[in-house]
């Protein structure tokens, strides 16, 4: 029920310390501007330079501690132009966006039918009277709706004091969300603390809280008239502090549907709060509602509770998150979450004030669905010793389901996908599944240990049979999705992922970019609360495996290294590890050669040795691990040890020893998590890249004295120019088919050794929780970053480890990984356009380049559109050349377009025009010189169709003796 009260326009415009701009937004289709919110990206301010926006009733000020992107509070534009400058210093910005509040019409609706509206967000009363909207009518209860304006006297019922400080602490929240501007209502319940929905506040990434902001001005005189003396003035959204849900992109049960924000607000500034009451709501109590329908100035309007549900009260979009009131003014229940007809919904007030002082509840149980890739191209070899890739997904799959505990009321289930999906294993309690999936050690019989590999690969097809298996579960599932390939058979993952709702993915990529769509899975698994990550052999795929157990159930790693015991050594170096406070931890060794066993010894930080009857490691063929319940022996917090060792194999005349690589990972569970925070479906080349993490305990309260570094390894040749370098191949359309861009990278990287030469590095970044580094609030909240400008240079797959240290008596660690896949972004300014005249019309030959001059190379066209500019009319489709270029037939009006050209098109990304540069191209008809040129080359009687000139050598020798040539 949240309202849609106008448009997101993209802008674009830079303001500097010389060179101000002045906003003045365009009226809508439907009326002018109300209010607008500005978005702020690119910020670079140094020393004392501030960036100042005028609102009308105030102004904003930022200055180098607010971060490289933020929003501005809601402006008045009728206050004249919004003026924004860069004072006290030097300093740029960009105005990305703003969002306009306007009276609007719902889309494909009809003002004043079920669904449709004419919405009126006046919020600074600039009409007098207000002019109230055509409200949409689903939650009419009363003909003609019974509220009234706040001003006006609910008494005898209601007492006029009771109704004023009610009328007060409720307020209008506005924010960006999906693309456009929305309003909820909500109410101050403390002395900063508004109380709304959360299906409100929906976004994963917390982009519509940055962007919100609150009023508890926006009332008319009862009978419509503006107030005297009345201002309307804004209070940011500065965070979160408690919610019966976190954001998940999609709608909570009424349940958990609410959210307390805190406001930014000097001392006095904002109303008396009001109070929450614990007691039950009684038959024949007198109650009122107080909230903006429609996002229109408020309302209100008193009845009797029946004994029943919540009916016989007025209702519309916008009525979201606003609070049901008692005779004597207490919140008795909210926020408003859903309704249908007469009859509303209140998620409890009880749940809020538990919510807000008790500690969080136990974990409820998880449902997890393991998608595992079958395709034919599964029975390829993979690094790092040559073993099938089935082979080395079986053992990682083993890994996380003995990984998962029992008695704890999770489930897990199985689906394997190829051409078609099969459900091997519906959601089964885990004790029931752990032997059905993987029967008795080492783990490598069971549903999982008769896969076998054949066929195409439908993604999609093993995501829909995973979410069917999972309907009428758990609210909290999930899906781990191991693939190896490229989507090649129906139904594709754009088909299905409507579906997942809010279902966490994470995604773990098996191979090399020659080998999987890495935007694909980047942007599944960030749309549904998960992580991508990229294992590129067999090691890498078991320890992925074992940090999504601890990302899924536990909370997280706290190490996670790599190593290498040569083939001199029989026993490791002790590695060591810091605990502080967790309740369990769990130690994973895997290694990368079954034939290559190892074992290992866990030592509490008095040197004690973990294992005898207590504790035994549960081994598998090339993993192991103990679970180890804290404090063991008295002993918890510490630094502990792992030593690893070779076992002993071959009998009387065993073989050499080799190398062997493995890991050791530590998964605890108590103590906080590190969570990595970016939520952009995508990223391109040129792109600023947020690594944001939040570091948290589970009461959302942050460890002392944190610290957190970030490794990144990012390639440094982009993959659209290996291929364009290479030349495009044939696509493989004979069993696990492959598109030729992807065919011609696999090509690539079998002639380069099994690699793709794309010549990565590696470096290491502080990240902060200091308010300076687009982390959020000025104080510190958990929250770090480190705004990476010049990381996305070449297009391919990012790999990010974050390690968090903190701790004041002891320290301990948090780590993190997952990956990002950055696609070519094509720029204006470095794409190459020729003009190719062809009798009555032409051809543009585009040559797509990133900001970095990357081609996006051959086999592309799929990833952009073209439209054209205004004197320019596409005659057909666009053609590849199979060299990076791409021709667009194309007819040219001189008169109305000084150049030929088009609008690229890229998604989520704003459209770009590329043209022929320096106006007019060269022209005249080169035939008769080119059929000249043939005569003279001895090709005669050659008709030709069409002359480019590609590149030009000419020597020319004089005959003319006064020049002394």
């Amino acid at each position: 029920m949240t309202h849609n009260l106008g448009r997101v326009v993209a802008d674009g415009r830079s303001v500097t310390q010389t060179s101000g701009i002045d906003l003045v937004p365009t009226a809508g289709p439907v009326g002018p501007a109300r209010f607008v919110i500005l978005h702020f990206d690119n910020v670079n301010l140094t020393g004392g330079a501030k960036l100042t926006v005028d609102l009308g009733y105030g102004q904003d000020v930022f200055a180098a501690g607010s971060g490289a992107t933020f929003w501005s509070r809601p402006a008045d534009p009728a206050a004249g132009p919004i003026r924004i400058r860069i004072v006290g210093g030097t300093g740029s910005a960009r105005v990305r966006e703003y969002g306009v509040g306007e009276p609007s019409i719902t889309s494909g609706h009809a003002p004043g039918t079920s669904q449709g509206s004419q919405s009126n967000p006046d919020v600074f009363l600039h009409t007098n009277p207000y002019q109230e909207p055509i409200y949409e009518t689903r939650l009419e209860c009363n003909e003609g709706f019974a509220w009234r304006n706040a001003a006006c006297s609910l008494a005898p019922a209601v007492p006029d004091a009771v109704k004023d400080r009610v009328k007060a602490a409720t307020g209008i929240i506005v924010e960006v969300h999906d693309g456009h501007v929305s309003s909820c209502t909500g109410t101050l319940i403390g002395a900063d603390l508004f109380l709304t929905a959360r299906h409100c506040l929906t976004d994963p990434s917390h982009e519509d809280l940055r962007s919100a902001s609150v009023t508890f001005d926006y009332h008319a005189n009862c009978d419509g008239t503006r107030p005297g003396g009345h201002a309307t003035r804004f209070f940011k959204v500065l965070a979160e502090v408690a919610s019966g849900s976190p954001p998940t992109g999609s709608d909570p049960p009424v349940s958990t549907d609410w959210v307390v924000l805190r406001l930014d607000a000097a001392p006095g500034a904002l109303p008396a709060p009001l109070t929450m009451r614990g007691a039950a709501l009684m038959d024949g109590e007198t109650i009122f509602t107080m909230h903006h329908p429609n996002g229109a100035a408020k309302k209100t309007q008193a009845g009797v509770h029946d004994g029943g549900a919540i009916s016989g009260f007025d209702y519309a979009g916008g009525s979201s998150g606003s609070s049901l009131f008692d005779v004597n003014g207490q919140v008795i229940g909210g926020p408003l979450a859903q309704g249908a007809g007469c009859s509303v919904s209140y998620a409890p007030i009880a749940s809020v004030i538990a919510g807000l002082t008790a500690p969080p509840a136990l974990p409820t149980p998880v449902d997890v669905m393991v998608v595992f890739d079958r395709s034919g191209s599964m029975s390829s070899s993979a690094p790092p010793i040559g073993r099938s890739k089935l082979d080395e997904a079986k053992d990682a799959a083993a890994l996380f389901v003995q990984l998962v505990r029992e008695g704890g009321g999770d489930r897990l289930g199985l689906v394997t996908y190829s051409s078609t999906p099969n459900l091997d294993t519906p959601p089964t309690a885990v004790a029931t599944a752990k032997p059905a999936l993987v029967g008795p050690a080492p783990f490598t019989t069971g549903t999982i240990g008769t896969i076998s590999a054949g066929g195409t690969t439908s993604i999609g097809a093993g995501l829909e049979s995973a979410q069917l298996a999972l309907a009428g579960g758990p609210t909290d599932n999930a899906i781990l999705l191991l693939t190896d390939g490229l989507q090649n058979t129906a139904p594709m993952v754009e088909e299905v992922e409507p579906a997942l709702g809010a279902t966490r993915i994470n995604a773990i990529g098996f191979g090399s970019d020659a080998d999987i769509d890495g935007a694909l899975l980047n942007r599944l698994a960030q749309d549904h609360g998960g992580l991508f990550t990229r294992a590129v052999d067999g090691l890498a795929l078991r320890k992925f495996f074992g940090l999504a157990f601890g990302n899924i159930f536990e909370s997280g790693a706290l190490s996670d290294p790599d190593f290498l015991l040569p083939a001199a050594k029989a026993q490791s170096d002790p590695h060591s590890f810091d605990v502080c406070g967790e309740q369990r931890i769990t130690v994973v060794l895997g290694w990368d050669d079954p034939t290559t066993p190892l074992q290992a010894w866990v030592r509490t930080p008095s040197g004690k040795v973990v294992g005898g009857k207590r504790i035994q490691p549960v081994r598998g063929r090339s993993w192991l691990f103990w679970r180890i319940a804290l404090p063991y022996e008295s002993e918890r917090d510490g630094t502990w040890q792992c030593v690893v060792e070779r076992v002993p194999t071959g009998g009387e005349f065993p073989p050499p020893p080799t190398d062997v690589r493995y890991f050791f990972l530590v998964v605890c569970s108590g103590g906080p998590k590190l969570t990595p925070l970016m939520r952009r479906r995508r990223v391109y080349t040129g792109d600023v890249v947020d690594p944001m993490l939040g570091l948290h305990y589970p009461d959302r309260t942050t460890p002392h004295g944190a610290d957190v570094t970030l490794t990144i390894d990012a390639p440094g040749v982009a993959l659209g120019e290996l291929v364009a370098q290479a030349k495009l191949s044939a696509p493989v359309i004979s069993g696990d088919a492959v598109d030729p861009f992807h065919a011609t990278l696999q090509a690539i990287a079998k002639s380069a050794g099994g690699t793709l030469p794309v010549a990565p590095s590696t470096f290491t970044v502080p990240l902060f929780d200091d308010g300076t580094h687009g982390d959020g609030a000025m104080e510190p909240d958990g929250i770090f970053n480190n705004p990476l400008k010049d990381l996305t240079k070449a297009e391919g797959t990012y790999h990010f480890h974050a390690v968090a240290t903190y701790g004041d008596q002891c320290r301990a660690s948090r780590e993190a990984h997952w990956s990002i896949h950055v696609e070519p972004g094509i720029d204006p300014g470095k794409t190459s356009v020729v003009f190719e005249p062809v009798g009555d019309y032409g051809v543009l030959v585009v040559t797509p380049r990133d900001a970095h001059g990357n081609r996006i190379g051959p086999g592309r066209g799929h990833i952009f559109d073209v439209s054209p500019l205004p004197g320019i009319e596409i005659r057909g489709k666009v053609e590849d050349r199979g060299d990076g270029s791409y021709e667009i037939p194309v007819t040219w009006d001189e008169s109305v377009a000084p150049a030929p050209g088009v609008v690229v098109q890229q998604p989520e990304r704003d459209p770009v025009i590329v043209q022929v540069p320096g106006g007019k191209p060269p022209s005249g008809d080169c035939t008769e010189a080119a059929e000249d040129l043939l005569d003279c080359l001895g090709l005669t009687n050659q008709d030709v169709k069409r002359v480019r000139v590609k590149k030009v050598e000419l020597e020319v020798d004089l005959d003319h003796g006064d020049c002394g040539c």
